[in-house]
């Protein structure tokens, strides 16, 4: 893909990017009850939680973008960025997995650890490309490992460690246009 391409769709990125990072300060509707009710949670910020390097990440790769769009490549720091929420994001949805596991719970087994080899066979394929159009790779491993946490299966994680509704909004819309940069004509 050519670089000028390459860069225009990454830094377009950058704001789903933070909305997902922006996302953990957001208040979320909850639903609840039958017949169903909404109910707004803020999610207290008493002690850190590990799902936070996943926003963490997504805001620090938002900013970097936005100040490398400039520039020749995204740089070091950006690949940095991207792998730690990568590799944070499978973690912890490893660990989601495991928990299904010892429950039994197969079909959520199936659902949670799909995501997580495909992250990350793309993340390695994308240390071997150069530039932008690594990071666009990167990208779309990063929407493909966070995408579990939008998953509406564990209500706790999906309404309160993830900002719910607006966290999958952002996800689809950051997996959407990474695709929609690989398909485009060359």
């Amino acid at each position: 893909m050519p670089v000028e391409s390459a860069r225009r769709h990454v830094v377009l990125m950058a704001v789903p990017l933070a909305v997902i990072a922006l996302g953990v300060f957001a208040s979320v509707l909850v639903p609840y009850g039958y017949p169903m009710k909404w109910m707004t949670v803020v999610r207290p910020f008493e002690e850190p939680s590990p799902f936070l390097i996943v926003h963490a990440s997504a805001g620090a790769l938002a900013v970097t973008i936005a100040v490398r769009r400039g520039s020749s490549s995204p740089g070091h720091l950006a690949t940095a960025f991207a792998l730690i929420g990568i590799l944070a994001a499978t973690i912890m949805t490893g660990i989601a997995v495991k928990v299904f596991l010892d429950a039994g719970y197969w079909k959520h087994v199936l659902v949670f650890a799909a995501p997580i080899p495909v992250a990350l066979v793309l993340a390695f394929n994308a240390l071997l490309l150069r530039g932008w159009d690594r990071m666009l790779v990167l990208l779309g491993a990063f929407a493909i490992a966070a995408l579990p946490f939008s998953c509406p299966l564990i209500p706790g994680m999906f309404n309160l460690f993830s900002g719910g509704l607006v966290y999958l909004a952002a996800d689809l819309t950051l997996l959407a246009m990474v695709v929609r940069a690989i398909l485009a004509p060359r």
